[in-house]
Formats: C-alpha cells, structure tokens, sequence
C-alpha cells in the first residue's frame, strides 16, 4: 500500500486505494476536448460521498472505512484530514465496477444512502482489495 492511515485513524489499516469523485475521469475528458473549459458535475451522482476536490484515501479498518483527504503532490501526497468515517456495521455492500478507464466504486449503507467514487482502471485490483476486506 502507498498510503497507512493507521495512525490517524488510530487503528491498523486492513486495506485501502487513492480514489476520486465519481465523475472526475469525464470532466478530465470534457475538459481536454473543449480546451480546458469543464462544465458541471452531473446530478445523478448526487450521494452521501463527503465532498473532496481530486483525490482522497479509501481505507479500511477492523471497524471502520473512512475517507480522507490527500494533500498536494497527488498520489502520493500526505493524508491530512479524516472527511467521513462509518462504522462497518452499517455498511450494507461494496462493489468495484468495470470500465474502460475509470471503474466506479460504491459502498452502501444499511440506513439507505452511499458513497459512490471512481478509480483509475490501473489501480482496479486494489479497490477490489477494499471491498474484500469489507467482506463483500
């Protein structure tokens, strides 16, 4: 793993993966085909998903999945904040869907409502390891 977030989540990390806002991989494309004019995010991604602008972490512990937030330098920068942390208790399912390019990634919640994220089709395997640690 590229990234531990056991220290700021104060438990070991199962697994986690760099994730973006589902969505981010057709703004990218919409922007380099009207040189570098994006229009609006799509409402039909509307969700739970705490808001982050370009990257964040998606990590899972014995008893939780959190998402964080990832500083400057991409990838590869620091987790700095803790955006939303759920008990796994309330999770319902985990699914890492196909894609060409970007897969998306959906974790639902028992109390109705769900994070819904996208992954580089390159880093697939490790979302995948997300959802097996969540048991799904």
């Amino acid at each position: 793993m590229a990234h531990d977030a056991s220290v700021l989540l104060g438990a070991q990390q199962l697994a986690g993966t760099t994730v973006n806002p589902r969505g981010f991989g057709k703004e990218i494309a919409k922007a380099q085909l009207s040189f570098g004019i994006a229009g609006k995010r799509s409402n039909e991604t509307a969700s739970e998903t705490p808001s982050f602008s370009r990257i964040a972490f998606l990590a899972v512990t014995e008893r939780e999945v959190a998402l964080i937030r990832i500083g400057s330098g991409g990838p590869n920068g620091r987790l700095e904040e803790v955006l939303a942390r759920v008990p796994r208790s309330e999770i319902a399912s985990a699914e890492v869907g196909g894609g060409v390019l970007r897969c998306p990634v959906t974790i639902s919640f028992s109390r109705g409502g769900s994070w819904q994220l996208e992954v580089s089709r390159l880093i697939r395997r490790q979302a995948k390891g997300v959802v097996r640690a969540l048991g799904y």
